[in-house]
């Protein structure tokens, strides 16, 4: 097959122009939860029981496993319907959100069995149906990672928290994020993420990172100016470097 002439590649200019069109939605990072949150805390720990027994420390889920255990899911996220978002401080608000995030991408995951992707679900039952509730409020995975992760807290590190059933996408955590230690666990899960050859490559004369950078670029610019700046944070052998292009994104199930 012959390569494709270079005046059709885009550039990055029309690329983030197609990303405006068709990708994640534009938001400004501010936070929305201050001085004036709740006290209220939550409690994850059927759902850090569940991780724990079916996630393998690479993030690889036993969705069979999974299965057997459907009950603690169903459980949690009945919990977290019911809770008191409004109550709960700005920590517990966000680690509940990365949390329900997760525990509902499993769960519709589970609703569809067999797939082989999670874009074999049928798009109107995936990321924007409205099915998933908190504090009495029904979502979709997309109004929970947009509307209430992205636009209302200053915390980009959330791309590496939540799990789109993906190899290509940051390893899911085999435990629950909480409340109280919700900062140590993103520092730490982001760093981990970042020495996986799925999400950073690099080399002695340069590297290449994970699409996600690409379809959030402007999240990490409004947070470190620069989509280099903020993954040298995590992979400071890239600083200097130039940037030879972004990984291939797997979107077949990370299934154990």
């Amino acid at each position: 097959m012959p390569p494709i002439p270079k005046s059709l590649i885009p550039s990055p200019d029309t690329w983030r122009w197609l990303l405006a069109l068709f990708g994640p939605p534009r938001v400004t990072l501010r936070e929305a939860y201050g001085e004036n949150s709740g006290t209220g805390t939550f409690n994850h720990g059927a759902l850090d029981d569940l991780l724990r027994r079916c996630v393998d420390g690479a993030g690889f889920v036993d969705y069979a496993g999974l299965a057997r255990y459907a009950g603690l899911l169903d459980g949690y996220l009945s919990r977290v319907a019911a809770v008191d978002f409004a109550g709960l401080a700005r920590d517990e608000k966000l680690a509940l959100l990365i949390n329900v995030y997760n525990a509902a991408t499993l769960r519709l995951i589970l609703d569809h069995m067999p797939v082989a992707s999670i874009r074999d679900i049928p798009a109107k039952a995936r990321w924007t149906a409205r099915r998933w509730t908190v504090g009495g409020k029904t979502m979709s995975l997309a109004d929970i990672e947009n509307v209430e992760l992205r636009a209302k807290f200053d915390e980009p590190r959330i791309h590496f928290a939540i799990n789109c059933a993906s190899i290509g996408c940051p390893k899911l955590r085999n435990a629950a994020f909480t409340g109280p230690s919700i900062d140590a666990e993103l520092a730490a899960h982001t760093r981990d993420v970042h020495t996986g050859a799925r999400w950073l490559h690099a080399t002695p004369d340069g590297y290449a990172l994970s699409k996600i950078y690409r379809w959030y670029e402007g999240d990490f610019v409004q947070s470190a100016n620069s989509v280099q700046n903020f993954a040298a944070r995590y992979a400071p052998e890239i600083a200097g470097k130039p940037q030879r292009g972004w990984l291939a994104y797997d979107w077949s199930l990370n299934s154990a």
